[in-house]
């Protein structure tokens, strides 16, 4: 009761304070931006698996490293030393960098971050996947070590020592996400979700913006931090992030001028909003593709998986149907990440592993024992009803697989949480994925199908893969290891074709020309909101 009482109190407070800072904005004609989201973020930064939970997060907390837009470069801190057998990396952190409550960021606030990374009583979405790289990490989370033997140490106030478990060259990209950020951790409530990041008076930040407000059915807003410690090169005063309820809800709210900025829009208007200035897009890390059950009969069959693939036009799909708007993909890893070398480009330099051609198809599913589809059992393709855009995929598959192989799809729309859980049991004949890199390197987007990897929903499995995804990791030669990558792809796709991609994504974002200034998107990529001048 006593808790509930404070609660109230608090929410309270925080409507008072809403108040002032939307009549402070009004008064002081300050710079706030209002942009509309469809998803309700998760705000913990070990929690979070989303791409929006990410890019809000990339604006309230600064890590080690940050994105720029052309890379990434330090940022939490101002120098790195790495030993000569990359094992250690201390960091001198910077002695101006403090939270939101004007207490100084120390070493010991990434220490514990990182070990709660790592604790099996938390269990975090990434304990095992970004754990493992720091030493004894794995063997915390497996609760073979405690937690304080975790390669992490706060020598002083000011200097953190990273110990890693192998060699890893891309370390510095790993940083740069949130699960390397540091936290306030003292302040943090366990609930298994993240639950306690929506609760203001625990939510300290020490990234450019700050929490001031949180309705988890309504809004987010932000203020400036005053105690970042590069507040004044922070273009936004404030920032107000209303929770639609659809596309179609944040289209009408840019276009009646609610808000200043969407990311997400019916499939349909795509012409309409290019034609009236809206439209705005740049290549993003992230590649949509079918997930397809690998243990079902008879998708089960790498052949009938190969048939499907190379039965539909990929360039037709991306430049026809979708409007531009997607890349037709030559593989899983898109445009855009390093190869062999750190100016080199890993898709350039592999081959395109993903054809079309509808004769090789019918030969590949009569091999596996449906010439012309005969005996087939029909397919269900199970889909977000929340994206518009699969409808237009999926009509298209549906008439060019039974066109061309006589496959014949049911299509069956479902609720985006719904298909989640369907997705997670394995229940399900093909259902689409999108990724998105967490971190700059290749071997992020390969990771999700090494075959203990809970994202892996298809349960593509394949022993020579794994082994190879996790040899790339420790070898240190970017030459070498992008061998070791491009061959994991070749198996991925090549000779088990265990997913099928369909087409990198683009960014797209919404504004009208004019209206905003100065809106830049780094390399991750993400638009940097605390740039962004709003010309009202």
């Amino acid at each position: 009761m006593v808790r509930k009482l404070i609660s109230l109190v608090l929410a309270l407070a925080m409507l008072v304070s809403c108040a002032a800072f939307t009549a402070a904005s009004a008064e002081s004609g300050s710079n706030v931006l209002t942009i509309a989201l469809d998803l309700r973020p998760n705000l913990d930064i070990h929690w979070n698996s989303g791409a929006i939970g990410a890019w809000l997060m990339a604006e309230m907390y600064e890590g080690l490293y940050e994105y720029t837009e052309d890379g990434f470069a330090l940022a939490g801190a101002t120098d790195v030393k790495i030993s000569e057998d990359g094992l250690v990396w201390t960091f001198a952190l910077r002695e101006d960098a403090k939270w939101s409550d004007g207490k100084a960021v120390t070493a010991e606030d990434y220490v514990n971050s990182f070990r709660r990374l790592v604790n099996p009583e938390v269990a975090s979405t990434y304990m095992v996947d970004y754990g493992q790289f720091l030493k004894n990490g794995a063997a915390i989370s497996n609760k073979e070590k405690p937690v304080e033997e975790l390669g992490a140490y706060a020598d002083g106030d000011f200097t953190l020592r990273i110990e890693l478990e192998a060699p890893c060259s891309f370390f510095d990209a790993l940083l740069c996400y949130t699960t390397f950020y540091p936290l306030r951790t003292e302040t943090v409530v366990e609930d298994g979700l993240g639950n306690w990041a929506w609760e203001v008076e625990r939510n300290f930040s020490n990234g450019p913006l700050k929490v001031v407000y949180c309705n988890e059915e309504q809004e987010i807003r932000y203020e400036k931090n005053e105690y970042y410690w590069n507040k004044d090169n922070v273009n936004l005063d404030g920032m107000i992030v209303k929770l639609a309820d659809d596309s179609n809800t944040m289209v009408s709210l840019l276009t009646s001028g609610a808000v200043d900025l969407v990311f997400k829009f019916p499939a349909e208007d795509t012409q309409k909003l290019m034609d009236e200035g809206y439209y705005h897009k740049v290549p993003a890390l992230g590649t949509g593709f079918l997930m397809v059950n690998n243990n079902k009969e008879p998708l089960s069959d790498a052949r009938v998986r190969q048939a499907l693939s190379m039965s539909f036009d990929r360039d037709y799909l991306a430049d026809v149907l979708l409007l531009g708007t997607k890349t037709p993909a030559k593989g899983i890893v898109g445009p855009g990440f390093p190869g062999s070398s750190n100016t080199s480009d890993f898709r350039a330099e592999g081959p395109d592993l993903l054809s079309y051609d509808p004769d090789q198809a019918r030969a590949l599913l009569a091999e596996a024992g449906f010439p012309g589809g005969q005996g087939f059992p029909v397919v269900d393709i199970k889909y977000a009803n929340s994206n518009a855009d699969y409808t237009v995929v999926f009509e298209y598959l549906q008439a060019v697989w039974e066109e061309e192989l006589g496959i014949i799809c049911t299509l069956t729309p479902m609720d985006p949480a719904a298909i989640g859980e369907l997705r997670n049991a394995g229940q399900f004949d093909i259902t689409p994925q999108n990724w998105y890199v967490d971190y700059f390197d290749a071997s992020n987007m390969l990771s999700i199908f090494v075959s203990s990897n809970f994202i892996n929903a298809g349960r593509f499995n394949n022993a020579t893969f794994d082994e190879l995804y996790v040899k790339s990791l420790s070898t240190v030669d970017p030459a070498e290891r992008s061998d070791l990558l491009h061959e994991a792809e070749r198996l991925l796709l090549g000779e088990d074709m265990g997913i099928i991609p369909t087409y990198y994504h683009s960014f797209p974002y919404l504004y009208k020309d004019g209206h905003l200034e100065n809106v830049k998107v780094n390399a991750a990529p993400q638009v940097i909101l605390s740039d962004i001048i709003v010309n009202k």
